[in-house]
Order: C-alpha cells, then structure tokens, then sequence
C-alpha cells in the first residue's frame, strides 16, 4: 500500500538529491509496504448464510420448538382412544356344612373376560364402551353352567366447568400457544444471530483496514529511525532528535501491536458468530466486501415519519409478536384455573344389555340371549371444602398474566427506543462519515503543503512528521465512521424487523448493506 503522496515525494527527492539529504528524506516517510500472504476471504452474505445454516445458538432455540412440540403431543395424547382389556381364570373351591369328617365343598371354575375403549374429549366428555363376559363351570347338582354377558356404554358429562372445554382442553390450547411462541422466538434468535454477524463482520474488516494503516506508520516510523541517525551522525540534527524518532517508533509499534490484537479479537468473534467449529476458528474468512456506499444526506425525521417506522416495527418485530402470543396461553390457563375453582359435578348415564345363558361356552354369551335392556343415570360430586391448592393456583396464573402484559408494554417502548435511536444512529452517522473523510482529504492536502515549505525552506521535517501522524489518525477515524455506518444500517433493519424479506418457513435474507425503505 501507498500514500496518495508518494509520486510527489519522489519527485521532491529528485529536486533535493544535489543537496545530499534528498533520499534521507524519501526514506523518513515513505510508506510502501512488503507483501502480505493472500488470505482467504468471503462476502457478507456467505457469512450470513453459514450463521443461518451453523450457529450452535439458532440450534439451541430450535430445539425449544422440539421441546414445546413434544409438550404439546402429551397434552394431545389426554385425547387418544384407549383400549383396555382383562382376563382371569378364577378357581373356587368353598366349603360347606356337613357330616363330620366328610368335608363337603362347593367347587366352580370361572372364566371371565372384559374389552372395552375409553375416549375423553376436548369437550370433557369421556365416552367408555365396554363387553364383559363371565362363563362359570359349577361342580353342584344345584349350580349348573351358566354365562354371563354385559354390552354396557357409559357417558360422562361435566356440568358445571363450561362443559369441560375450557377446563379439559386448557392444557392443549396452551401448549399449542406455547409451540407458536417458540417459532416466534426462533425467528427472532435467527434475526438476532443475523445482526450479530453483520456487526462482527464490519468489525473485523474496520480492525483489518486498521491495522494496515498502524503498519504503514510503524514502518514510516522504522524508517524515520534510520534516516534521524544518518542526519545525526553527519551533524544535520542534534541527537535530541534521534531520542524523539525513537520514542515515536516505540509509540507506533505499541499502538500497532494493539491494533493487531484488536484484529484477531474481531477475526474470532466473527468466526464464532458464524457457528464455525472450534478447531476452525483460528482460520476464520478475512471479511472482502468494502463498506457500503454513503446515502445522500439523511434529513431528519419528523414525528409523523417515526410514528409510522414504530408501527411497522411493531407488526413485524418477532420478539414482539411472541410476547403478544404469550399472553394467549396464559389467558387460556387462567381461565383454566378459574372454572376449576367450581365443584366437580359430573352427570353419569350408561346404557346397555346384559344376559344369562346356560353352558360352558366362553364365547356364547356374546351373541346368544342378550336380553334385557338396562339404564343407568347419576351425578357424582366432588369439591374440596376450602379448595386452598386452586385458589392459590388462580392467584398464581392471574399474577402470570398480569407480569406477561407488563412485559408486552415494556417490550414496545424498547422497540420504539431502538427505531428512534437506529433512525438518529443512521442519520449521525452518515454526518460523521462525510466529515471523516473531509478530515482525510484536508489532512492530505496539509501534508502537501508542507511538502513545498519543506522545499522552500520555510519547515521542519518534524512538522512534516506530525502532519503524516494526523493524516494517518484521519484515515483511522474514517475506517472507525464507516465501519459504524455500516452497522447502523443493520443495526435499523433489526429495529424495524427487516432483517428478512420473508417470514415463515423459508427465510429469505434482505441486503443488511441498504438502507431500508423509510
């Protein structure tokens, strides 16, 4: 890398050369640098794809969809059929009155045998048909064989808890509303992650660029070094200014060592950001995109501008959208909770056949002499006289509610500072840019001019020196500036959720180096 100026200084070293020190001049503050090792480089947007495809972080928040998924199929499975299903073989021996010594019994073999399905509904209504069977072998001239068959269906109604719905099914509901939380909150972790790699990515190429600029200082500095102990030893200087060339050189290689460590710190934290593994990190991708191009001048916003950029962040802020999602869940367990501080009073109906038949058949009574059609209507009750656990469970869930709302409000005024101050970031920014390079460009044009008082006489080449180190801290400032100016614009589209272009399933990256339509 070369300094805008080294055609001039050559030139002026030309034009010095039959006074002696021309060259020593040339060599004080030339700027030409050795080559550095080519090192591999990638764009913003293949940075942005391997952090969507590989960050550990997005994975540890899909996972919770896992987890909110695998909650919400239990909740499902209170509504799955049942079948249930038993069988025995019962032998019965029983004794009976007789004469002594004889020790007579009765004897019975029974074989008996039960089928039947349970369903509870969302409604609350649980529904149980059933076939049970019992066939026994009677060893008795009084107790011949005989079956015994019951086709019987018993209906459970609640009556008192909205018919159940809002009391059975709460769990479900709320797990379902749980699981569309989670994908909100993905999609805001995705957004986030985004953000967080365009911030280290502009950071590292600031932190790149910047220590380039400490290495042309630090070899000019080498340089100025060496030439000082020439101009010394030929009686040019005095040695005070050999002490100075040298304390400047220790200034710039502490500041470019800082510069350097800076640099690998951005180097890694980009690398991490993007999901790179462990043993990877070390040989993370040199960012090659440069910063994006300064926008016209940004005028200020007025109020009606920032009410509608609020309004929109809100509509599409993810984060938002799940704390406003969460409150339905909570709404759903409150209401819950509430319906069961109501006794319990279930209706009970059943309706069925049951029959005798004679004979050892174990499977007859099925279908032979099912005769007489049977009924049956109750009401069964149960409630805790003081129901303490449930009031304390409604307490509990209403206090839930209520700190959820809160932070609903408190997570919109946070959205609303962000728009604003992204909005100011973005307009600041883009001033300090512009007057970042108006410095670089004067500075240049300083250094120049002290080049011709050089030249006639009329300066010092410590001057020269301290106009090329304000030239160099320009160039740093405006590196920094544009670096900031690159992340605010990110920075604005995260605020307003425009960090994609489309939601759902299948994500698509909006260009993070534009500034969104405003």
């Amino acid at each position: 890398m070369t300094t805008p100026l080294r055609p001039a200084l050559v030139s002026f070293a030309r034009q010095l050369r039959p006074f002696g020190f021309g060259a020593v001049l040339l060599a004080c503050t030339g700027l030409a640098l050795a080559a550095e090792p080519a090192a591999a480089t990638f764009s913003l947007r293949d940075a942005l794809a391997a952090t969507l495809e590989q960050s550990p972080a997005l994975r540890v928040q899909k996972s919770v969809i896992e987890q909110k998924s695998g909650a919400l199929e239990q909740a499902e499975g209170m509504f799955d059929w049942t079948a249930t299903g038993a069988a025995s073989y019962t032998r019965d021996r029983t004794p009976v009155p007789g004469p002594p010594g004889t020790e007579p019994e009765n004897r019975s073999n029974t074989v008996s045998y039960t089928a039947g399905v349970d369903r509870l509904f969302r409604s609350g209504v649980l529904v149980r048909p059933s076939a049970t069977v019992a066939v026994e072998d009677a060893v008795s001239p009084v107790s011949p064989t005989y079956g015994v068959s019951q086709l019987n269906l018993q209906i459970i109604v609640p009556l008192l808890r909205g018919l159940g719905r809002d009391s059975t099914g709460a769990y479900e509901a709320a797990a379902r509303g749980d699981v569309e939380v989670a994908r909100l909150l993905y999609q805001h972790a995705l957004t986030a992650q985004a953000f967080n790699t365009v911030f280290n990515y502009w950071a590292s190429r600031s932190a790149d660029e910047t220590l380039n600029v400490q290495r042309d200082v630090e070899r000019a500095a080498e340089q100025l070094v060496e030439s000082t102990k020439v101009l010394v030893r030929s009686g040019v200087f005095p040695p005070a200014y050999l002490l100075q060339a040298e304390a400047n050189l220790r200034e710039k290689r502490t500041v470019r060592i800082n510069a350097e460590l800076d640099a690998h710190d951005a180097r890694f934290s980009l690398g991490q950001s993007i999901g790179l593994p462990p043993e990877a990190i070390a040989a993370t991708p040199a960012p090659a995109d440069h910063f994006p191009p300064l926008e016209t001048a940004i005028a200020p916003f007025d109020d009606e501008t920032r009410t509608t950029l609020i309004v929109r962040a809100l509509q599409n802020r993810a984060d938002y959208l799940a704390s406003q999602q969460s409150l339905v869940p909570l709404g759903i367990l409150a209401r819950q909770a509430e319906l069961d501080l109501k006794p319990e009073v279930n209706l009970v109906a059943g309706a069925g056949y049951k029959g005798l038949n004679a004979g050892g058949s174990a499977l007859s009574p099925l279908h032979e002499r099912l005769t007489g059609l049977n009924a049956e209507i109750g009401v069964s009750f149960a409630w805790p006289f003081r129901n303490t656990y449930q009031r304390g469970l409604l307490r509990e869930r209403r206090a839930d509610q209520a700190l959820a709302e809160a932070e609903v409000v408190q997570l919109s005024q946070r959205v609303a500072r962000e728009v604003l101050l992204a909005l100011e970031e973005l307009r600041l920014r883009a001033d300090t840019v512009r007057s970042a390079q108006e410095t670089v460009q004067i500075a240049e044009r300083a250094v120049a001019a002290q080049y011709d008082q050089v030249k006639a006489g009329e300066g010092t080449i410590l001057d020269l020196i301290n106009l090329e180190n304000l030239y160099s801290s320009s160039r740093i400032r405006y590196i920094s500036t544009h670096a900031s100016y690159a992340i605010a614009i990110a920075r604005l589209r995260y605020a307003l959720g425009q960090v994609f272009e489309s939601a759902g399933e299948n994500l698509t990256l909006a260009d993070l180096t534009a500034v969104p339509a405003l």
